[in-house]
């Protein structure tokens, strides 16, 4: 179990200092010029192609450290 949360938790980090260092992220907010008679209106949104591909950049990371400890555990063991 701990390997499990170990895993996920250099996952969401690792994948996150990658996510944060290689994508470029641009705002998907924009701003409408004289809404209802005021001077501008900033609509905000979710990017949700940005989240996705960090999401799979995470997960593809957690899995390689969860399966990278599981093959040095299993050397590990075969050495002893």
């Amino acid at each position: 179990m701990t390997k499990f949360l170990l895993s996920i938790l250099g996952g969401v980090l690792i994948g996150g200092i990658i996510c944060y260092l290689f994508m470029d992220y641009e705002t998907s907010n924009y701003v409408i010029q004289n809404y209802y008679g005021l001077d501008e209106k900033e609509i905000k949104e979710w990017d949700f192609s940005y989240i996705t591909q960090a999401g799979f950049i995470i997960l593809i990371t957690t899995l390689l450290v969860y399966f990278s400890w599981v093959v040095v555990e299993k050397r590990v063991d075969k050495n002893k």
